[in-house]
C-alpha cells in the first residue's frame, strides 16, 4: 500500500539522521514559537528521545506547555534542501517513563557517547516526543499528512514493559468512556482544574496524560498504586485510583 511505503520512508529518514529542529511554545515570549537544533535517538518503538537540561529554554517551555514539533531533514540534500525529504513530527514532549528509561539511555549513549557525563547530573532529563501527526515531504509534489500511529510501533517495546502493546487501547478506552475520571485526576493529583484532559500513554508503572487549561497543554504523570503488568491489573489500578481520589 502507498501509505505503508510513505510510513517506511519516514521511519528510514528518522533512523538515518541524528538531529532536528525542535520547536516549542515559548514561555518567556508567550505564544511565540521557539526553535533550535536538538540531537535525538529513537526508542524501540521509533519515537525520538532527546536529552534536555532544566536550564534550557526548551525545557522551561515544555514544562509549561508540552506541545512541540521536530523537523528532521535529509542532511545529504544540504546543497538543495527543498529537494530532499523532510518530516515534521507534531506531538507532546514528555519525560521518558521509568520502565523505558534504561533502554532509552543506552540508545542515546550509543549515538552520543560524549553525553555520558550528563546522566550523572540531576539537571538533565531524557524526554521523548509522543508523535500525533507527521507532515512528510518526500520530494517535489510528494506531500503527505500521516497519523503518528503509522510510524510508531505500539506493539513493540515489550522487553522493556509488558503493558506496552496495550497502551493505545487503554488510552482510547479511558478517553472515550472515562473522561470524567481524567478530569478528576488532573484536579486532585495535578492541582489543575482542567478544561479537558486525555491520556496519551500507559505502562506498568502508571500513565501520562495531558490537561488543557486556558489553552495550555500540561503534562501529568500519574503512578499506579501497584505495578500493573496486564490489562486486567491496569483496569483494577484505574478503579483503585478513582476510588482513592474521590475518597480524598
Amino acid at each position: 500500500m502507498e501509505s505503508d511505503k510513505i510510513s517506511a520512508e519516514i521511519r528510514a529518514l528518522l533512523a538515518a539522521e541524528r538531529d532536528g529542529m525542535l520547536s516549542t511554545i515559548s514561555k518567556r515570549m508567550t505564544g511565540w514559537p521557539f526553535g533550535s537544533i536538538t540531537p535525538y535517538a529513537l526508542t524501540e518503538s521509533g519515537e525520538p528521545t532527546i536529552l534536555l537540561s532544566e536550564i534550557a529554554e526548551h525545557t522551561k517551555n515544555v514544562r509549561a506547555d508540552t506541545r512541540a514539533s521536530l523537523l528532521v531533514r535529509d542532511s545529504k540534500a544540504s546543497d538543495d534542501p527543498q529537494a530532499g525529504a523532510r518530516a515534521t513530527l507534531v506531538g507532546y514532549v514528555i519525560p521518558t517513563p521509568g520502565p523505558f528509561l534504561d533502554d532509552a539511555r543506552l540508545r542515546y549513549l550509543e549515538l552520543f557517547p560524549n553525553s555520558s557525563s550528563y546522566f550523572g547530573v540531576h539537571d538533565f532529563t531524557l524526554f521523548q516526543l509522543k508523535v500525533l501527526k507527521v507532515r512528510y515531504i518526500g520530494g517535489f509534489g510528494e506531500i503527505h499528512w500521516v497519523d503518528g500511529e503509522r510510524i510508531i510501533g505500539h506493539a513493540v517495546g515489550n522487553a522493556a514493559d509488558p503493558l506496552a502493546r496495550h497502551a493505545a487501547g487503554i488510552c482510547a478506552h479511558m478517553n472515550k468512556d472515562h473522561a470524567d475520571a481524567l478530569l478528576l485526576f488532573a484536579a486532585k493529583l495535578g492541582s489543575i482544574e482542567a478544561d479537558s484532559a486525555k491520556m496519551i500513554d500507559a505502562d506498568s508503572d502508571g500513565f501520562d496524560m495531558i490537561a488543557v487549561r486556558n489553552g495550555a497543554h500540561m503534562h501529568l504523570r500519574i503512578p499506579f498504586p501497584e505495578r500493573a503488568t496486564t490489562t486486567e491489573e491496569a483496569r483494577k489500578a484505574m478503579v483503585d485510583l478513582v476510588r482513592r481520589v474521590r475518597a480524598s
